[in-house]
């Protein structure tokens, strides 16, 4: 009994040899035994299962991290273009640029002492864009040292001009407008009589209209702060201080005032909006000078809708009580991204549709894309790209037309990828980066949808973007609005200047114009200032005298 005891608890450790003493029978022990084994081996195979299920859940929790690092890494050092092979350059670059020049600038120096020209082998250089034929020539003339041959003393035969251009730079000045008005009197009533001051936007003021559009400008569309456009004014000796051009930017805003709420009616006009926001500091003087979070929100019409109109909102919040406000009676088309606000504006205001995003759909895979090769990534990135083909070659056609080749082409892309990314989220966790990405446009797959079935609305959100995009670069500059006002004037200032680029006007131009125009303006015309009409930039044409041929075909 002692040798069975001591053979099975070397060949089965940890049994229970109490059981064993039980009996004498041969048969039932061999049975207990193998029960007992069997025992065994079940417990360790289920330790084995269960170390494995920790193992894989380890292993997957580290391919977690690294993606999340490897994403980390790509949102901070590498390219921000969605595309596979960006070709955008970020703003460190320029310096690498400038650095490579100089260097280029310092060799080519260094060669010139002991090669000679005619023997450098010709370098591939980018084919250089010509200068805009607008811009005024001044021709210098430089003749050869002699008019004779220095080989024969013949005298030379005129062939051709060899012309090269170089851009030179003046910079601004500034100009006195003396106003003279001669004072005449009647010698029979004692009155004195002189011509009548035109109506300016600060009656009392030492500033044109044209600076204070130059000042407006460069502090909302150049985001100049008011402190930096002083040192350059005094470049050129002339010393404006920062509370005088404050008070003129002030009065512009009032100004300013009527015609961004009216155009702000006619975007409420237009049936497909876009929609996004972007942070913005606001200063809270009640809090001692501390700032606190606010929102800029951005809209614009919708391309098919007629000329374009992009209008800002400054708001302290990010909630749909925002959006709600702004478009209060408006109803239609609204092409946004996942922001969940805008779901939270659609279930509560009847007459909202919303319209979905495809670039920010695409987003999630390409950045997958570009942190690790991931070919599911690319898969997905490459039946997107198959929609924005199409759109690239009918974006010009009528709405109807658009809606019948997207039923054609479009609609069997859409079917196949629903298809393919049903198959892929059963295939990878939820918690991946491809799952949250193939998550994001499942959950949207209505809003996705939508532009198929109607040809006036876009394949994604990326006008409004474009519109916001100045704001948020020029952030780094203006940091923060000084007040709540503050920001509404800003809004309403950049509204109109941004409106007016995007319909081919320049800025200053247009800014100018109506700055002189609008103290004596009947306010029953106050529609012809906007820059939607072409009313304001046929007069600005006849104004400035170097309109570019846009401008010019514009005019006409």
């Amino acid at each position: 009994m002692k040798n069975r005891e001591y053979l099975y608890r070397r060949i089965i450790p940890g049994m229970d040899i109490a059981l064993l003493r039980t009996t004498t029978d041969i048969e039932q022990l061999r049975a207990m035994a193998l029960a007992m084994v069997q025992k065994a081996v079940d417990e360790n195979h289920i330790l084995q299962l269960q170390k494995n299920a920790e193992l894989t859940e380890k292993d997957q929790r580290i391919r977690l991290l690294e993606e999340a690092l490897m994403l980390a890494r790509q949102q901070r050092f590498g390219r921000k273009t969605e595309m596979l092979s960006g070709l955008q350059r970020q703003l460190f670059e320029e310096d690498t640029e400038a650095d490579i020049a100089a260097a280029e600038t310092q060799l080519n120096a260094l060669l010139r002492q002991d090669i000679n020209e005619a023997e450098k082998p010709s370098a591939s250089r980018p084919v250089r864009k010509a200068l805009p034929s607008q811009l005024p020539r001044v021709k210098k003339h430089i003749p050869p040292a002699s008019d004779t041959c220095t080989d024969c003393s013949v005298t030379l035969l005129f062939i051709r001009d060899e012309i090269s251009e170089k851009l030179e730079y003046i910079p601004a000045s500034f100009v006195v407008n003396q106003y003279v008005r001669p004072q005449y009197g009647c010698p029979c009533c004692e009155k004195v009589f002189s011509g009548q001051m035109p109506a300016q936007l600060i009656p009392k003021g030492i500033a044109e209209a044209s600076l204070v559009a130059q000042v407006v400008v460069s502090k909302y569309r150049d985001y100049q702060p008011l402190y930096r456009q002083q040192h350059i004014f005094a470049r050129a000796d002339v010393e404006l201080p920062v509370s005088t051009m404050a008070g003129w930017v002030g009065a512009a805003g009032v100004a300013l005032n009527p015609l961004a709420e009216l155009l702000h009616r006619e975007l409420l006009a237009r049936s497909v909006l876009h929609a996004d926001e972007t942070t913005m500091r606001i200063l809270d003087t009640r809090k001692g000078g501390k700032t606190r979070s606010g929102y800029l929100w951005a809209y614009a019409s919708g391309e098919k809708s007629g000329p374009t109109i992009v209008c800002f909102d400054s708001q302290t919040g990010r909630g749909h009580e925002h959006p709600a406000a702004w478009l209060q009676g408006w109803q239609g088309s609204l092409v946004v991204d996942g922001h969940t606000a805008y779901k939270t504006l659609a279930e509560n205001v009847t007459g909202i549709t919303l319209v979905g995003c495809w670039a920010h759909a695409r987003r999630g895979f390409a950045d997958l894309y570009k942190a690790n090769k991931d070919p599911r990534a690319a898969m997905a990135v490459r039946q997107i790209a198959g929609l924005y083909r199409l759109e690239k070659r009918i974006r010009h056609r009528p709405a109807e037309k658009i809606r019948q080749w997207r039923q054609r082409y479009s609609r069997p892309i859409v079917d196949k990828l629903w298809l393919w990314l049903e198959q892929q989220k059963d295939a990878c966790p939820e918690s991946s980066a491809l799952g949250k990405a193939i998550n994001y446009i499942l959950k949207r797959r209505e809003t996705l949808s939508r532009f198929l079935d109607d040809g006036s609305l876009p394949l994604d959100n990326n006008r409004c973007e474009r519109a916001i995009r100045p704001v948020v670069m020029g952030r780094s500059n203006w940091l923060f609005a000084g007040s709540v006002a503050a920001g509404t004037r800003a809004a309403q200032i950049m509204s109109l200047l941004e409106t007016a680029k995007m319909n081919g006007l320049e800025p200053h131009a247009w800014l100018a114009d109506v700055l002189t125009r609008l103290p004596s303006w009947p306010e029953e015309r106050l529609h012809e200032l906007l820059p939607l009409n072409g009313f304001t930039f046929a007069i600005s044409c006849l104004l400035y005298t170097s309109p570019s041929p846009r401008d010019t075909e514009r005019c006409r």
